[in-house]
Formats: C-alpha cells, structure tokens, sequence
C-alpha cells in the first residue's frame, strides 16, 4: 500500500452522519470517501433503536375493543344496531364433558341474536340442577369456552344448598338487608308449623295469594311442599325458604279471626313468627349469592308480604334488590334465545315480569319513576294460561289461551306494564318520569293520541279477558275491577290539570267534569273491591293498590262542588278510603298523608259553611274520621292527645259502615258501571262561591316523591298552599 494506512470497514453497516444528512450513498468506509473528499470527518452515526413488531391482535382483543367501542358509540346516542349478515352468523356448539366427574354446566349462548331486542347481545347463560348464571361480561365472555371454568365455581358457590362460611364471626350482609340480628345461619325445623298446619296454609295461598303472585308451577311446589312437611331435617334451604314466604304470606291474607279458628293464635303472632322465619330462612339460603330461583320466589313473596309495614324507600331498596338477583339468573333476556326447556322459559318469564311490576310500583311510591320498565330487557310477557297446561317434562312451547285462566289476573297487569313502557318511546317522554308519557306532552293532538291510545287498550282488555269473566267468581270479578280501574287511571293522567301551565286555572269545565267522573269512577270501583264478600280474601292484595292521584283530585274539587248526587257519592267514597286505610289518619309522620287531611278538612268546611249539611235527612253529624282530622289539629286542646292517636284505628273500625251502594246498580251488577250512569249524573258546580286559587300540583307532585319533611305532631310547622 505504498506506506499508506489501509481502510478499515465500518463494522456496524450504517452510513456516517455526513452522508446520511447529505441523502448520499455512502461506501461505508472509514473514514468514507465523500468524507475524505469534503474533507470532513467521518462520523458514524448512532443506530435507532429496532422498531418494535406490532403484535397481531387476537379474536379475544378484537372482541374487547369491539364492545368498548359500541359502549361508546352508544353513549352518545348513536345507533349502530344493524342486521348482522349471514355470513357473520355463528352457531358454536356446546362445551364436551372433559371427565366423568367433570359437572356438567351448559353454556347457552345466543343464536343469530336480533341486535335490535337488547342493548347488547351475546350474553351467556349457565345453568345446573336448579341454579342459573347470566354472563354478560366482555373479559370472561373473551375467554375460549373449554378454558372458561367460572360457571362451575360460580354455581356451586351460589348454590342456596352452601354449609360453608356458616361459622363467619361477621354478619351475613343478608342480616343487614333484612333487618336480622343473626350472625349466621340456624336451624328452623323447629319453627315449621304441624303438617297439617302447612297444608292449611298452603291451601290459603293456593286461593288468596296464587292467583295475584303467579310466579311458579304450583302442582309441582304442591308436590315439594308435601315431600318436604315428611321430613323437615333434610330440607334444602331454598325450598325452605320458600315454604316459610308461603306460610307468612299466606297469613298476611287471613284475617284475626280466621287465624284464630284455624291455628289457635293470633294473626298478630303468626306475622312476626313467619316474618322472622322467612328472613332467616333467607340468610340461611344465602339469597343475595343464590343462583336458585326458588330462593328468589321466596324472596319476592316476602316482599308482598312486608310491603305494608316497610316505608317506601325501603321497599324500594329490596325491590331493587330482587331485580339484581333477577338479572343474575338472566331473568331479563328472554329464554327462547337459550337452550332452556319450555317449562323453565315460562317460569323465568313469571318471575321477571312479577319482578318488574313489583319495583315498577314501589319505586313510583318512592319518587323514582318506573325505573326498572325503562331497562333494557326483552323478556316475552308470560303466556295467558294456567298451570295445567304446563309439565316439566313437556318438550314443546304450551298455546296461549283464549278466555279465562289462572295467569288472566297477573296477564292484564302485564299488558298495562307493557302499555306504559310503550307510551315512553312513542311520546319521547322519559320512562322514569313518573307517568310514561300520558301526562306529557299536552295539546290537542296529543291529547285525542292518548284517548285513542287508552282506548285500544280498553278494547284489548275487553277482547282478551273481560268478556270471558264471570262475576260470580272472585278473580274474574277481581279482574273486571282491575280492568276498569286501570283505564280511569290512565285517562285522570292523560286529562290531569297538572298538564296546564297555569295549574289548571285555564281548564275547560268539561275537562274538569270529565277528570271529576273518572276520578270517583276510580274510588267507587276501589269502594265496591272493599265491601265485596266476594273479594274479601283478594282484599290484602286490593288495600295496597290505592290511586291517591285520584283521591286528591277528588278532595279538591270538593272544595267548591257543594251540591249534587256525584257529589254525595264522592263523600261516601272519601269515608271509604279513611275507613278501610287508617293509615292515612293514624300516620302522622307521613307529609302526604297530613297534607291530604288538610286538604280533606278544607273541603268538608266549604260543606258545612255551605249550609248543605242542614238540608240532609239523616241530620248534619260529623263523620268520626273528620273528627279524627280535627282532632289532631287540635292537638293542645285534648285532655289526652295520647289516647286518642293510640286508638285511632280501632276507633275507625269500630264504627258500624255506612251504605255506600244507594246509588249504585244492584248488588248482583255492582261490577256492571255503565256509561249513561255517569253521563246524565248532576255535576253541580256552585259558581256563586268566590274562585278558589287552582291547586298547586307541583306541591302534590313533590308530596308524593316523598321530598318534604314529616309531620312531627305540630299543626303549625307545615304551611300548605291552600287559599281559604
């Protein structure tokens, strides 16, 4: 090389800086040749760091991100349910037994779901001996099925069945919800009533509770019930705990003197010895874990036997609670889409709906609205048949009857659930708003939508159960009343002044006559439910279903209609209410109740000052609940304020009631109200008295929601914005 130092290579295959920022090729020498002839110096440039392989996503990720996205998209109110093509359209079978002593779980998964029944679709339900479990979760549905082992530790963990954890040196969280003192599970074999007690109670329930609470296969529960009163010791815990919601429920219906002629105690002692039994039977079957839905008919019969006693926030709360449950045994997405046998459909379907009328009800007592109406669910409304027409081991779907069965009852109340959610998504109105769309909004085209909307429902009751009913027979009876009294609600919410801006101020008179003859429509058809023999053992069921709307309503027309047959009639109908609901009188902790025996006593002094009472036949003497009402406003001029609020609902149903009939049909057409009775009625509207300020029916409204504070025994605490 003639002296010269030989080129050295660069080792590390990358060009210098100076020809990487001039864009030249570079021989990678060092120093490189363009470097020697620029005279410069070569540089090696410093390597970049290796780019990292994007990992190939896995059908498990794209599931994922798929469903996070349609959340998103969902969120922000677009709509991205389309029909799924064929081609996408899976049908994966069903996980094998890996062993003889491997349990065998069923993974029900949906097949060629419709996107547009449900919110989201692709749930999973699992189900063993009894016990179910819906998934509906993007992370354990991602997991492939032979690798997915959750369902057999869920189920067996969930079984009602369960002795571990009973020794926990803390409270079941069951004991909490419930209101037990308990710390764990005992024994209740003790408490069970004789054998041939049970079956007396079981026969109560059979004719007073079945028929209103349908939500199992009563010969099969039957043929539990009398396996079980031959061995109490060995009885499972749901099955227990069901047996005991029968006992209790079943008293809740009788009344003292049939528990006394039938058991030997009192009614008063039988309640807390059921009612204690079933909370325990309860918390030993472990409710808020059991994937038994017998665990949960237990819990729901409790709670229409508690209802009564529970404050309505409360019962909201456990209602809720029974909806959770519900939605964990998939309640809520209909049965059809899974492998689940005809038999077991239609009882999931019983309980849902029952489940959903239930909190329907007690969260609009509680000022939520119907919530649960407004979730997303798609599970059918039960078929109208009776229980004969259902075997466990019946392989095809049962047809639907025409005429009158034993779900006829719990079938029209569906359907109104059903009417309601439905008026939510046609009128654009919220269905948590209390009233699902017949209140609002209001205008005259709206308002004939309504009707007309009202009106096929009428006509759909008339059609389906009505005029197969037999009033000689106390649910078709029952039913016949219900039917009526559903559609007066709904026309008094469709009509109501609460609509009007200025408070009804501005409603036409015959607006107001027409929500006045609804509204004791309404009370006469709950008057005629109270005094009928015939529905005397429904009668439980009858006192907790009470349209306060149209009491209200009622009361404060009466302020300034004086005169008049309909006028005598709503009277007779207000001491009907106070006379078969004390509660209202005696409840002084209740703003409501107070603020409507306010209402009350300012209507029934417009009659006295008046002067109708002086022309009345039987004289002018005051009736004993406005005595009572007067009574507790008068407080500080008792000599014993004490004895008298003790005794007030004796007080009450001491008295001797009055005929509410007169004029009404006959006795043996009671249930017949006919439209020309109520139109050639006098509404006489005394027009001399000075305008009385409209009502404040945000007032009533907020009443109702429970938002003000309670009464605490001071008349004058409370100020109500009544013109005098």
């Amino acid at each position: 090389m003639d002296g010269q130092t030989p080129l050295t290579k660069i080792t590390r295959g990358h060009s210098c800086l100076l020809c990487q920022q001039r864009k030249v090729k570079c021989d990678r020498q060092k120093p490189c040749s363009n470097c020697i002839k620029a005279q410069a110096q070569c540089v090696a440039s410093t390597p970049s760091l290796p780019r990292r392989r994007k990992r190939k996503l896995t059908e498990i990720d794209l599931a994922a991100k798929l469903r996070k996205y349609e959340h998103l998209l969902k969120s922000h109110g677009v709509n991205i349910d389309e029909d799924i093509p064929e081609e996408f359209e899976t049908d994966e079978p069903l996980p094998q037994n890996k062993s003889p002593d491997h349990h065998e779980f069923q993974l029900l998964s949906m097949n060629a779901p419709s996107p547009r029944t449900s919110e989201r679709d692709g749930g999973s339900l699992y189900t063993n001996k009894g016990n179910s479990h819906y998934v509906d979760n993007p992370f354990w549905q991602g997991i492939h099925k032979d690798d997915f082992q959750y369902p057999k530790d869920a189920l067996q963990a969930g079984s009602s069945d369960d002795e571990s954890n009973d020794g926990a040196p803390y409270p079941h969280a069951e004991s909490l919800l419930v209101g037990h003192t308990s710390t764990g599970s005992k024994k209740l074999t003790c408490m069970h009533p004789q054998p041939v007690h049970i079956f007396r109670l079981w026969q109560t329930f059979l004719v007073h509770v079945n028929p209103l609470v349908k939500i199992f296969h009563a010969p099969t529960v039957q043929q539990m019930i009398l396996d079980a009163s031959g061995n109490l010791e060995t009885v499972s815990r749901s099955t227990e705990a069901l047996m005991f919601s029968i006992y209790f429920l079943a008293v809740v219906a009788l009344d003292n003197a049939d528990c006394q002629s039938m058991f030997n105690e009192t009614r008063q002692v039988l309640l807390a010895k059921y009612c204690n039994g079933t909370q325990q039977a309860l918390i030993n079957a472990k409710f808020l874990k059991s994937l038994n839905i017998s665990t949960l008919h237990a819990f729901i019969i409790y709670l229409h036997g508690v209802r009564k006693n529970l404050d309505h926030h409360s019962m909201s709360v456990l209602t809720g609670v029974a909806v959770r449950i519900a939605q964990r045994l998939g309640l809520h997405r209909d049965s059809s889409k899974y492998k689940v046998s005809p038999f077991d459909a239609e009882i999931r379907r019983r309980t849902w709906w029952q489940v959903v009328f239930l909190d329907g009800h007690a969260s609009k007592l509680a000022g939520f609205g119907f919530q649960v109406w407004n979730f997303a669910f798609d599970t059918q409304v039960p078929l109208n048949i009776s229980d004969s027409d259902l075997s466990p081991t019946m392989k095809e779907p049962p047809k639907e009857k025409e005429g009158a069965t034993e779900m006829m009852f719990c079938c029209l109340r569906f359907d109104v659930a059903v009417a309601i959610r439905r008026a939510g998504t046609t009128t654009g109105s919220s269905v948590d708003d209390g009233e699902i769309g017949w209140t609002k909004p209001h205008g005259p085209q709206h308002l004939q939508a309504k009707d007309k909307a009202i009106n096929d429902l009428e006509a759909h009751f008339e059609r389906k159960y009505t005029r197969y009913c037999d009033a000689s027979i106390p649910l078709h009876l029952l039913v016949m009343h219900v039917a009526k009294s559903v559609i007066c609600t709904m026309r008094i919410m469709a009509h109501h002044p609460r609509q009007y801006p200025d408070k009804g101020a501005s409603m036409p008179q015959a607006e107001k006559d027409f929500v006045f003859r609804e509204g004791l429509k309404e009370l006469e058809i709950d008057g005629l439910g109270q005094n009928s023999k015939e529905l005397e053992g429904f009668r439980w069921h009858i006192q907790h279903y009470f349209q306060l709307s149209a009491f209200i309503y009622i009361l404060s027309e009466l302020r300034h209609r004086l005169t008049g047959d309909l006028v005598e009639r709503s009277w007779q109908q207000v001491e009907t209410a106070y006379e078969y609901r004390p509660h209202m009188i005696t409840d002084t902790k209740n703003a409501l109740y107070y603020a409507i025996g306010n209402l009350t006593l300012k209507a029934w002094r417009r009659r006295e000052e008046s002067g109708v009472l002086s022309h009345r036949r039987h004289g002018n003497s005051t009736p004993r609940y406005i005595t009572l009402l007067r009574a507790q406003r008068n407080v500080l001029d008792l000599p014993q304020p004490a004895a008298v609020f003790q005794n007030q609902e004796s007080y009450l149903r001491s008295n001797q009631m009055p005929d509410y009939t007169s004029n009404l049909p006959p006795t043996n057409n009671r249930h017949q109200i006919t439209k020309d009775e109520w139109e050639i009625s006098d509404l006489s509207y005394d027009n001399t008295m000075p305008e009385i300020t409209p009502v404040d029916w945000e007032y009533w409204n907020t009443l109702m929601d429970g938002e003000l504070p309670a009464y605490t025994g001071n008349g004058y605490e409370m100020e109500y914005n009544w013109s005098e």
